[in-house]
């Protein structure tokens, strides 16, 4: 079974581009911590509305290692450079249901 964490929040910076540099870094530091604990993808939105407003999709393997991850101060520290404010997270599981992607 697989597990999802969507992550939203407003980003600290309208600057865009130095958003998506602030982004990359975090992911590549943090994608060294996550994939051995069962990360197996991260999908970055922004809202077509308000380009400020961020979501991630991260999939994960294992209830285990996400929620280690998601315990682990120093994650909330990094996540802290991007985002104005705390981000809102929350956790799902597959339901079994039909589902489909292209």
């Amino acid at each position: 079974m697989n597990y999802i964490t969507i992550v939203r929040g407003q980003l600290k910076t309208a600057d865009l581009a130095a958003a998506q540099a602030a982004h990359d870094a975090i992911v590549a530091k943090l994608s060294e911590m996550t994939r051995p604990l069962g990360a197996v993808g991260h999908q970055p939105h922004l809202s077509p509305r308000n380009p400020g407003e961020f979501m991630a999709i991260d999939t994960w393997n294992n209830l285990e290692g996400l929620q280690q991850f998601m315990s682990n101060p120093a994650v909330a520290a990094e996540l802290g450079q991007m985002f104005a404010a705390p981000p809102d997270v929350s956790v799902w599981a597959e339901s079994g249901w039909a589902a489909f992607k292209d």
